[in-house]
């Protein structure tokens, strides 16, 4: 993978002797000569995000904050920042100029609200804010996936619930979180992988589309219409098995062309996508979430895991875990095997249903929680 970095305008802090003087003197309580330069890095960056958060009138607490206890920094490689208004810790990461990526301990990759990425070199006047970086779980950050700064304002000036969860049912007014915004082309290669998987379905003929069509009516049960009526275009007829079949996977399969054809009809389902290759030790996975409702009130939901960019099948021993809200897994995880190109679960929710994905792989996980 190659690590192009994000092209936007860091922003400069100046750090004064008195910032020194204090990290210098908790440089000093430690063992090594090498414990001593991580906190006297980590103390500035703490000290940087601060002075640049407090130009913005975001209160912060140096105090409450794990790199201010003396024990805590001892035993732990942390440059974190209390945020009172949001009762949580902001993680400050340093890296230098010529560090293509930002080095992550482990004992920070869960509690914090986000991580600033800071440049810091010698002879330390200035500290660059570079970026920020929602959730990690690598030890490697690379500069390609900081964001802009506006993503960390919205973070800490928006108000959150202590467990953020993706509202599904706004998705159906076409209201989404920033985070599941992608890029056009993640959702076309989304729309090309879903075409794949019908190709060996397909026969050849002069009009592939109306044979596809034709295979979905013949899917049904024997009590039902089982050809295109003759009235109908093919897009028509998707829309007229949608409103008809009572087989939920018939429904999924013909609003999945629907939208193929056409994804700003309004019987289509609501598909949207997360790249999640900054929290899978950098492997580019993608997480595909597909709703669609249902005459009696419930949801089709459906959730989607493939490869993308240049790996052409998933890594050997991807798992997908749905939890129900205690956070207990309410189906056998879905776990990757050699040559898979996706992997999927499908189910039906009630509204206000509560339900978390997980998708892992080793040692890193990333985990969104959803209601219904």
């Amino acid at each position: 993978m190659i690590d192009t970095p994000v092209k936007f305008i860091p922003i400069a802090i100046p750090i004064t002797g008195t910032d020194r003087k204090q990290a210098y003197q908790f440089a000093q309580q430690q063992p090594t000569q090498e414990r001593s330069q991580q906190v006297y890095r980590n103390t500035l960056a703490v000290l940087v995000t601060g002075r640049y958060l407090q130009l913005l009138g975001i209160d912060t607490d140096l105090e409450a904050s794990h790199s201010w206890n003396p024990l805590d920094r001892l035993l732990e490689n942390i440059a974190d920042l209390y945020i009172p208004s949001l009762q949580g810790f902001l993680e400050c990461r340093s890296l230098q100029r010529s560090d293509r990526k930002c080095k992550v301990p482990k004992e920070v990759w869960s509690e914090r609200l986000g991580y600033v990425m800071i440049q810091l070199d010698e002879p330390y006047r200035e500290g660059q804010i570079l970026g920020f970086v929602e959730s990690v779980s690598v030890s490697e950050v690379p500069r390609s996936y900081f964001q802009p700064l506006d993503v960390l304002l919205d973070r800490l000036t928006l108000e959150r619930s202590p467990q953020p969860m993706v509202q599904l049912r706004q998705w159906l007014k076409r209201r989404f979180e920033p985070d599941w915004q992608p890029p056009q082309e993640l959702l076309s290669t989304i729309k090309g992988e879903i075409l794949q998987l019908y190709q060996p379905q397909l026969q050849r003929g002069d009009d592939p589309i109306r044979q596809r069509v034709e295979q979905l009516y013949r899917g049904q049960s024997s009590n039902l219409v089982q050809s295109i009526p003759v009235h109908l275009n093919p897009q028509e007829a998707l829309v007229n098995l949608l409103q008809t079949t009572q087989n939920d996977e018939i429904r999924w399969q013909s609003a999945e062309f629907l939208w193929e054809l056409d994804p700003q009809h309004p019987d289509c389902p609501v598909i949207s996508a997360k790249d999640l290759g900054i929290y899978l030790i950098g492997h580019p996975i993608v997480l595909m979430v597909g709703i669609l409702p249902k005459s009696d009130g419930k949801m089709l939901i459906l959730l989607r895991v493939y490869p993308q960019g240049q790996l052409s099948h998933l890594p050997l021993g991807l798992k997908l875990i749905v939890l129900d809200e205690t956070g207990n897994p309410f189906f056998e995880e879905v776990k990757s095997r050699q040559q898979d190109h996706y992997m999927q679960f499908k189910f039906t929710a009630d509204g206000g249903d509560r339900f978390s994905a997980r998708v892992v792989l080793n040692d890193a996980s990333f985990t969104e929680s959803f209601i219904v």
